[in-house]
């Protein structure tokens, strides 16, 4: 009997959802679809504000015609703390005591906010080494996704961190990249992270995200938002369109993601002397931005792409023309959709 999940990443502009089951080794797209999300909801402590978004949820989930309720949810990675950390080598046992020691120094908080999950990425018997992935998320925003999930009508089954469903994404959609640097551009952060053989060995955010650059049109040029919101989708970072305005007002922002992508190629060079890192994937809603695969490539020299989430999935021919247009803000969704199944 196929296995079917909902993945569900709730963003700060955008609900995105994707179904998928799983069969006898065939991943299949059962549906997918998106919903504006209602202004400042996912930020509010307001239980009106949570209804609010759920109920918006609740009518996605209707639109879509889901045939489960079982939900498999992102949390912001603004809010989680995902860390990549050597340790000496040591037993499982001994880890899981150890952890909370180690955890200490990267968290903020009191542990006793914080659910700790963590999980062995890579082990160097020469050196007695190994690294730890290392996820850290408050207890209260845990717990208020939980809230909204269920007062939309669904069973949340699984949480975790955009990036590790960004991860398990790009590995069915692009197996034959063994090493990849993924640049992730969301509504109100961008996250760089590194893939090892399909696996996450560095990520890193940064509050610089769509939103960032459409303020940045718009206090430059005196536009109102929807305004500017046209224009950076029109124009982008592509210099040739409209004397280069909107490029060169979006350009200097994209420096400190420049900057954090060529920084962590030194750092994948340093671990691994031997390897070499070709391709970056561009996920998120703003991965469409024009210009943006030239700008990245012309900075680091790589081979760059849009993420498609949708490839290797079996889908119906008929819905996927209407899907393909937004495929990169997809990604997060199909990898939780993807989830244990």
């Amino acid at each position: 009997m196929a296995k079917i999940i909902l993945g569900l990443d709730i963003g700060t502009n955008f609900i995105k959802a994707a179904q998928l089951s799983s069969e006898n080794g065939v991943n299949q797209l059962l549906a997918a679809g998106f919903i504006v999300s209602p202004a400042n909801a996912l930020t509010s402590t307001n239980p009106h504000d949570e209804q609010v978004l759920a109920t918006a949820i609740n009518r996605l989930a209707h639109d879509m015609k889901i045939s489960t309720i079982d939900v498999s949810a992102s949390l912001p990675s603004s809010k989680v703390i995902t860390r990549v950390v050597e340790m000496p080598l040591m037993s499982e046992q001994e880890l899981s005591s150890s952890i909370k020691w180690e955890a200490e120094q990267y968290i903020p908080l009191p542990l006793s906010r914080v659910k700790i999950d963590y999980e062995i990425i890579s082990v160097n018997q020469e050196t007695n080494k190994m690294k730890v992935l290392l996820v850290a998320a408050p207890i209260s925003i845990i717990e208020k996704y939980m809230r909204i999930i269920s007062l939309a009508g669904l069973t949340p089954v699984a949480l975790e961190t955009e990036i590790l469903s960004v991860a398990r994404s790009i590995s069915i959609s692009s197996p034959q990249l063994t090493n990849v640097l993924v640049l992730t551009i969301g509504a109100t952060t961008s996250e760089v992270a590194v893939l090892h053989n399909q696996i996450l060995i560095f990520t890193k955010s940064f509050p610089i995200g769509g939103n960032t650059f459409t303020r940045s049109v718009a206090q430059e040029l005196g536009f109102e938002l929807p305004q500017a919101e046209e224009y950076k989708k029109s124009y982008g970072l592509d210099e040739g369109k409209l004397e280069g305005k909107i490029a060169k007002t979006i350009l200097p922002l994209f420096s400190t993601i420049f900057a954090e992508m060529e920084k962590t190629v030194v750092y994948f060079k340093e671990q691994y002397p031997k390897e070499e890192l070709k391709n970056v994937i561009i996920c998120g809603g703003g991965a469409k931005l024009p210009g943006l695969i030239m700008a990245v490539t012309k900075h680091l020299g790589l081979d760059t792409q849009i993420s498609n989430p949708f490839e290797n999935l079996t889908i119906d021919p008929k819905i996927l023309p209407s899907l393909m247009p937004e495929a990169p803000m997809y990604t997060v969704a199909v990898g939780l959709g993807l989830k244990d199944i």
